[in-house]
C-alpha cells in the first residue's frame, strides 16, 4: 500500500490477511502453506489484492449517484472480504479445482438404439 501503518493498523492489517488467507485456502487448497506446502504465486498475488482492498475499504463502502445526489452504501457481502469472480476462477484454478458441471436432459435421448426417458417420463405420452 506504500505506506507506514500504526500499531492498530497492522494489527488489523495482519488480522486481513489471515482472514483472506483461510478463504483462499477454503476455495483452494486447505494445505496451502502450512507444513512446508507451497502456495502459487498467483493466489498470493490475490490475497494481497484482497487484504489491501479491505484495508482500504473496510466498511465496505461505494459511490453511488441518483441525478445530482450522491451517496455511500455499504457494498453487499462481508466489509470488503470477498473475493470478486475473476479472483476467485484464480484461485481454484491454482488448486485445479474448477470442477465438473452437469447438464440437465430436458427430453428423450436415443441410447443403444432404443429411447431412454430421464427420470423414468415418458414424454411421448404427455407425462411431464
Amino acid at each position: 500500500m506504500g505506506v507506514e501503518f500504526s500499531e492498530p493498523e497492522s494489527l488489523a492489517a495482519g488480522a486481513a490477511l489471515d482472514d483472506v488467507s483461510a478463504l483462499a485456502r477454503l476455495y483452494g487448497l486447505p494445505l496451502w502453506g502450512m507444513n512446508g506446502n507451497p502456495v502459487p504465486d498467483v493466489v498470493k498475488g490475490v490475497v494481497l489484492a484482497v487484504a489491501e482492498r479491505r484495508m482500504r475499504n473496510p466498511e465496505g463502502y461505494v459511490s453511488e449517484m441518483a441525478g445530482e445526489y450522491s451517496y455511500r452504501l455499504p457494498e453487499a457481502g462481508s466489509a470488503g472480504l470477498f473475493f470478486r469472480p475473476d479472483e476467485l476462477m484464480t484461485i481454484r484454478q491454482a488448486s485445479g479445482r474448477t470442477g465438473l458441471v452437469s447438464i440437465p436432459v430436458n427430453r428423450p435421448v436415443i441410447v443403444a438404439k432404443r429411447l431412454h426417458y430421464p427420470h423414468g417420463k415418458d414424454y411421448s405420452r404427455g407425462d411431464f
